[in-house]
């Protein structure tokens, strides 16, 4: 009889893609298993037209966090009856949704206070972070079922739907595919990792200028005003922003197409990473070694003199001269480099 596995995904886009091998591979490790991927619904078109999922249920966002998280976990899976579950969030609620669901095996690192809620409790590789973070949830597959399988890096699964839309798109913003384009992801959630307005702007019109290459902003509703002032800076005809129109699939069918990203490690950098594009990565108070967009092809830039490298803060804590130095360090020079490098 076959195993019914599930796997309760992050709560966040970078994080869901650097899930993607140790999701993609489960089957490898269970032969003929059932799966079942449990992640928020802002995130669940991630896992469409994906081969190795055979459903996909979702976790309303505002029950994503906290002790609601638990009560409508159990809620979502009752009647269900999974054999084995993984538990990738760190959090203490994940764990207990699946405890209270009676998921008959559940494992997961230990962390968050949540040892006694898992049926097989694994320590995490010590130091901590001293691996990337999607071998730390390939990992987790391998010492749950004890089979050294091979990782392989995050892949998204795009279809013909999504090619389709992506151009659709990019002709609908007068950006016919024969225009080689470069994609800038230009603003990041977290406010130190912020390489600000001004800078991009300069990056970009160089771009437009000696490399004769058209620029598309994505990013979120959050994004779109900051997108629009870019593109006016620069030129309406060269710059196109997209941020906030598009789908998760969308932009990940856009980025396919360009040339080139450019941005954070962020989101939207994972998905570049993840559709095989050449990406410069601006990288400052995340950790490279355990967050960096897993790309064959990227330069990332990083200032690893600074004592006050990879802080991990989202704002920064340092004042005057020393605040965001590792954004303000990194050159508009440097980065147009970067991509002249890369696109040789």
């Amino acid at each position: 009889m076959s195993k019914k596995i599930i796997i309760r995904t992050p709560n966040h886009l970078g994080d869901c893609l650097m899930a993607l091998p140790m999701i993609n591979e489960t089957k490898e490790a269970y032969p003929a298993a059932h799966l079942t991927v449990l992640t928020p619904e802002n995130l669940a078109d991630l896992y469409l037209s994906n081969p190795a999922i055979d459903e996909i249920l979702t976790i309303p966002s505002k029950y994503v966090h906290g002790l609601v998280a638990i009560t409508k976990t159990k809620e979502i899976l009752k009647d269900k009856s999974f054999d084995i579950g993984y538990i990738l969030p760190p959090s203490f609620g994940a764990a207990a949704g699946f405890k209270l669901s009676s998921i008959k095996e559940r494992i997961g690192y230990i962390t968050d206070g949540r040892r006694l809620l898992l049926s097989k409790p694994l320590p995490l590789t010590m130091p901590i972070n001293s691996i990337h973070r999607s071998e730390l949830y390939y990992n987790l597959l391998r010492r749950g079922t004890g089979k050294d399988i091979e990782y392989v890096k995050p892949k998204l699964m795009l279809n013909d739907t999504d090619m389709e839309k992506a151009a659709t798109l990019l002709e609908n913003f007068d950006l016919p595919r024969k225009y080689d384009f470069i994609a800038v992801s230009f603003r990041a959630v977290a406010e130190s990792r912020r390489w600000g307005k001004d800078n991009y702007i300069e990056l970009i019109k160089r771009v437009i200028t000696e490399l004769k290459l058209k620029i598309l902003l994505v990013g979120t509703e959050d994004d779109k005003n900051m997108g629009d002032e870019i593109a006016s800076a620069c030129g309406l005809d060269e710059v196109k922003n997209m941020a906030g129109i598009t789908s998760i699939r969308e932009v990940a069918a856009i980025i396919s197409l360009a040339k080139l990203f450019v941005g954070n490690d962020s989101g939207p950098a994972h998905i570049a990473a993840a559709v095989g594009v050449p990406l410069v990565v601006l990288s400052g108070a995340d950790d490279p070694q355990s967050t960096s967009p897993m790309a064959s092809d990227k330069v990332v830039l990083y200032q690893n003199d600074l004592e006050c490298i990879s802080c991990v803060k989202n704002i920064c804590p340092n004042k005057g001269e020393d605040f965001m130095k590792c954004m303000t360090e990194i050159s508009v020079d440097r980065t147009f480099q970067a991509v002249q490098l890369l696109l040789t």
